[in-house]
């Protein structure tokens, strides 16, 4: 196998661009985690399993989110 030189400058874009893809990555995992939780959270509604908070607790639980 042939090896090419690649110039710093080459090296520093690329991993400019991974850099990018890494912060889509993580953007897409808080999406998930936030569906997963309100898929979790459905459920248990439409199970009659939730309860009746008053705002100051419900807004602490929203926080935690």
């Amino acid at each position: 196998m042939e090896q090419k030189p690649i110039s710093l400058n080459e090296i520093y874009n690329l991993l400019l661009e991974l850099k990018l893809k890494m912060n889509k990555m993580d953007q897409y995992l808080e999406d998930l985690e936030f569906a997963r939780r309100t898929e979790e959270a459905y459920q248990r509604h439409e199970s009659g399993e939730f309860k009746q908070i008053d705002e100051k607790k419900f807004l602490k639980e929203l926080d935690k989110w």
